[in-house]
């Protein structure tokens, strides 16, 4: 039951053309923070198809939250444009 929640809430976390937005992220991280669930081991790759402002919002929320800890992110990497398959524009 659990693992269908689990897919479910990553299903959910794609929108129509299968991009991840700023709002789904931070669902899922809650999901995952309130299952005891690590983060994705894409994440980086996760956060680099949002804009540079959603990709900071997310950001913040994983690092207040307590999710994400480690080396900062540097400007020019949170500033950097989305790769392709981006969120919302």
């Amino acid at each position: 039951m659990i693992a269908a929640l689990i897919l479910s809430a990553a299903l959910a976390s794609q929108d129509q053309e299968g991009a991840l937005t700023r709002d789904s992220m931070v669902s899922d991280a809650k999901d995952r923070l309130l299952h005891g669930e690590p983060l994705p081991s894409d994440l980086d790759e996760r956060l680099m198809r949002l804009n540079p402002s959603d990709r900071i919002e997310v950001l913040i929320f994983l690092r207040r939250s307590g999710l994400l800890s480690g080396p900062a992110w540097p400007a020019d990497r949170l500033l950097a444009p989305s790769i392709a398959g981006g969120g919302r524009e």
